[in-house]
């Protein structure tokens, strides 16, 4: 789908500067593979003019629209809203939205997030079962192994299949397939989002002995005076760095420079966790853990099928 002038001139009109107010990030989500029908919901105060805007899509066999603030096929990580968005769903006559793929049969609540407030190291261990602060402890000292340096989203395509023999143990063949299109498309959006000078990418290549063996990346980002930091991947060499992807989120979580900030951990995301992922979510002990208001999305589905007639 490509935006029409008039949309694309109403998100000008809106752009807060935040990261999902890109006019560029906006069309990249909805060109996104998979995405079935993309459009752009808009809301309008009594005089007429635009007051906010949602991307949306069906994203699933069940065809159901569902709001997507990162990618499709891919839990978003981060809670971070387009402009008057709230606006919109309140013409929708619903209280609640969430950034994930997600449906409640008439209900409405608050579910735990893979998000937490960035803490220091020694208090976010002090939280952990003995049996896990032992095991995160043994990860984190595996770290004094590697070396630490900047990366670039090179290395990230480099480290794909690294990726790839990971997930060769999780998958079948058909859904390693799957797999291996969400890889390019992640770096496809990591590169929009740098190119749209909204936000950093801080990528840590992870070496032994100079050579490469693993990279994690981060987009940080402002949204309502807080610095967000979505943890999108560590790819990593399973010989040589197994254990990364941990260690990874944990340094990242109780980074100094990021003390306060708001920490979302990709996969898992919001509205269930799936069962290859409850071992990483559970490096968040539900002490810390974030919740998020979440919403039917087939109601929201049947509502827009009903104005449709």
């Amino acid at each position: 789908m490509e935006l029409s002038l008039k949309e694309l001139q109403i998100l000008r009109d809106l752009d807060d500067g935040s990261l999902y107010a890109s006019p560029m990030l906006v069309q990249q989500l909805l060109r996104y593979p998979g995405m079935r029908n993309p459009r752009l919901f808009l809301s309008f105060d009594v005089q007429g003019k635009a007051n906010g805007y949602l991307p949306v899509g069906q994203a699933y066999s069940d065809d159901t629209y569902t709001y997507v603030a990162a990618m499709p096929h891919s839990p978003a990580i981060s809670p971070t809203y387009t402009p008057g968005a709230a606006q919109v769903l309140k013409r929708l006559r619903l209280s609640y939205f969430d950034t994930d793929v997600v449906s409640y049969e008439g209900q409405f609540r608050q579910e735990p997030t893979a998000s937490a407030y960035g803490l220091p190291r020694e208090k976010y261990l002090e939280l952990l079962s003995p049996s896990r602060r032992t095991d995160i402890r043994r990860k984190l000292a595996k770290l004094s192994s590697f070396s630490v340096v900047p990366g670039t989203l090179t290395d990230i395509v480099e480290a794909r299949p690294w990726l790839m023999q990971v997930w060769a143990e999780r998958f079948t063949p058909a859904e390693l397939l799957d797999q291996d299109a969400y890889a390019r498309v992640t770096i496809s959006w990591l590169a929009a989002v740098q190119h749209s000078g909204r936000a950093i990418l801080k990528i840590d290549r992870y070496q032994q002995q100079g050579k490469m063996v693993g990279i994690n990346c981060c987009v940080l980002h402002h949204y309502r005076g807080r610095m967000h930091c979505d943890d999108y991947l560590t790819w990593y060499d399973p010989q040589q760095a197994s254990g990364l992807g941990i260690a990874s989120a944990v340094r990242n979580l109780t980074d100094p420079y990021l003390l306060g900030s708001r920490y979302n951990l990709g996969n898992p995301g919001l509205g269930g966790t799936n069962p290859r992922h409850i071992y990483k979510f559970n490096i968040l002990p539900p002490a810390l853990r974030l919740t998020q208001a979440v919403f039917d999305t087939r109601a929201l589905y049947r509502q827009q099928r009903a104005a449709s007639f």
